[in-house]
């Protein structure tokens, strides 16, 4: 780990997390994930809590926030407040989420390497917030945590998003907030990085020992100088 220009394996193709390495989504998801315990009669949870719930996709932060101190959530109600979690974000998911400072820049100069993203969230919500922020159009390929049955750390999610493309997995740098980025890196093979600015806390991301670590967006660009096309 460190800073400066990145002298190891040459990276070839990029795979992004979505919520917490390329948009800051915390408080939209807080807000629904809290109108939903609302719904059901419960106080809401402070926003950090909510926060340290995301990264393995709705179904476990409903069970996390609606099980918050161990509460059993039954079948029923955990359906139900699927319903209710999707019908409030999907009408809101754009209403304080922001691109984090530089990731329009480095997009612009990876444009010469193969991009996609690789993320745990639904794909309707993902899809919803790359064509709302004018990104979409960077990637090859999306994968969603409903597209394929593996999700992240499962490296099979990784594969989905590379499909296609004839580029080895030591090739491949897979940047990301969440230790799932950082394990699924591994196992597939690719250089993690890990981005200590998102919704997990620098100390979780830096104990998943990541390849590389990023304080910023931005820093991505300077590790890895976009080669010619």
């Amino acid at each position: 780990m460190g800073k400066g220009r990145y002298s190891g394996r040459r990276a070839e193709a990029f795979v992004f997390d979505l919520d917490g390495t390329l948009v800051d989504s915390e408080l939209d998801i807080v807000l629904a994930a809290n109108f939903t315990r609302v719904h059901f009669g419960m106080p809401e949870l402070p926003g950090p809590t909510v926060t340290g719930y995301v990264g393995d996709g709705v179904a476990k932060l409903l069970d996390r926030t609606l099980g918050h101190e161990d509460r059993p959530v039954p079948e029923q109600m955990h359906a139900e407040g699927m319903q209710v979690f999707a019908d409030h974000y999907g009408r809101h998911l754009l209403d304080n989420t922001r691109l984090y400072p530089g990731v329009l820049e480095v997009l612009r100069r990876f444009a010469v390497f193969p991009l996609a993203v690789a993320t745990n969230k639904p794909r309707a919500f993902t899809d919803a917030i790359l064509t709302g922020l004018h990104i979409d159009g960077a990637f090859r390929r999306v994968v969603g945590g409903d597209d394929i049955s593996a999700r992240k750390p499962d490296p099979a999610h990784l594969a989905a998003a590379l499909e296609g493309l004839d580029v080895a997995p030591a090739r491949v740098v897979m940047v990301g907030d969440s230790p799932n980025d950082i394990l699924a890196a591994r196992a597939y093979g690719a250089l993690a990085v890990g981005c200590t600015y998102g919704l997990v806390s620098p100390g979780r991301v830096r104990a998943a020992e990541p390849d590389l670590v990023i304080d910023t967006f931005a820093e991505l660009g300077e590790l890895f100088p976009a080669r010619e096309s």
